[in-house]
């Protein structure tokens, strides 16, 4: 390590004892923990309350009226069921959302119309009661061997159609990164002001101009940003890890890969975001030029949720997630997923240094002028 590297790493030390346990710090972390575990809780005890499934009964099926919500709820399955006048008719209803099953056919050839996925504990009492009705039929005639009876019965099972067959959990994955963007853009916001307070403070006191006797103004700059950022970067994993065992343990999730995956991207490209964001914010004189910085935060952050909940794989979203201001929130959204590139990811990450590398030398140069 070098004289440069050294003195980069005990700036960035020096900075990161003095923030760590400094009360806006704190304040800011446990603030952002309390309302992530709030929202967990709601999310899993008030939001995702049981509703019960909708289920419209069609034709012959209209006979399970009485018997389909006494064989569902012994699983522990809460549905309710109401007659639909035609096969047409329920499943615009489906379209439409008003039901969120249809069942028409004889009882030994349910056939069962879905909007999405179709969910399993009622999957396996409807093929439950096909078993038995074929059962029943296959008793009732003579001459019939035990063996061919249970080959049928075994084979015997409902027929699903699914009308936007796609990933049951994309939803979730869609919430996770929009989570994932609020922990990055609150982080970014927090730690960007930091570091706006620390370049006025050696404007106004002049520490930094007797420093700048000792060290050139790249590496003092530098050190001063990582010491930041490397408090920001602990908060977000302390914060991530707390949310993922709640998560987890609360039942909110039920897709851990894409859970863990997505607090992983987030945190590197908080590394990236950051870097270019407080080079930008070390460079703000003035509340107009820290206001226009700040919007421009929120905008990115809008424009992202909006983008990400919208059209994840669209075009437009794939084009502004690759460029770095939109890559930290956008891009690991896209990634938690599934519907990011391996090219687009490389794009993006030699954009990002390259936009943290001339920012930073530019700040260097402006920091520079601005201490001495």
């Amino acid at each position: 390590m070098n004289r440069s590297s050294r003195a980069v790493v005990r700036v960035a030390r020096r900075e990161f004892q003095a923030r760590v346990w400094s009360r806006t710090v704190l304040t800011g972390g446990v603030v952002a923990a309390v309302v992530l575990v709030a929202f967990l809780f709601l999310q899993a005890f008030v939001f995702d309350g049981v509703r019960p499934i909708r289920v419209g009964l069609v034709g012959q099926a209209i006979s399970l009226t009485e018997g389909l919500p006494q064989e569902t709820a012994s699983l522990g399955l809460t549905i309710t069921v109401s007659p639909v006048d035609s096969v047409a008719d329920g499943v615009a209803q489906v379209r439409d959302g008003q039901l969120d099953v249809l069942v028409a056919g004889s009882r030994a050839a349910l056939h069962v119309v879905v909007d999405n996925h179709l969910d399993p504990q009622l999957r396996t009492t409807l093929n439950g009661l096909v078993r038995q009705q074929v059962l029943d039929a296959q008793i009732a005639q003579l001459g019939v061997r035990p063996q061919d009876v249970l080959s049928r019965v075994d084979q015997a099972q409902i027929s699903l159609t699914q009308l936007n067959a796609s990933d049951p959990a994309r939803g979730q994955r869609i919430g996770i990164g929009v989570v994932i963007g609020i922990l990055l853009t609150a982080a970014l916001g927090l730690f960007g002001w930091l570091v706006m307070r620390r370049a006025d403070a050696d404007r106004r006191d002049g520490t930094a101009e007797a420093l700048l006797t000792v060290l050139r103004p790249g590496p003092l700059l530098l050190g001063g940003l990582a010491g930041v950022g490397a408090t920001g970067l602990a908060y977000l994993v302390a914060i991530g890890v707390l949310g993922t065992v709640v998560a987890l343990a609360a039942g909110v999730v039920t897709v851990p890969g894409a859970l863990l995956a997505g607090v992983g991207i987030g945190l590197l490209w908080y590394v990236l975001g950051f870097g270019g964001f407080a080079a930008l914010a070390s460079m703000c004189v003035g509340v107009r030029a820290r206001r226009r910085l700040f919007a421009g935060l929120g905008g990115v952050f809008v424009l992202s949720t909006v983008l990400l909940v919208a059209d994840p794989g669209g075009a437009p979203t794939a084009v502004l997630s690759v460029l770095p201001p939109f890559a930290p929130l956008l891009l690991t959204g896209r990634l938690v997923v599934g519907v990011a590139s391996g090219w687009q990811v490389v794009l993006a990450l030699v954009l990002a240094l390259l936009s943290v590398g001339g920012l930073a030398v530019a700040a260097g140069r402006r920091y520079a002028r601005s201490v001495l």
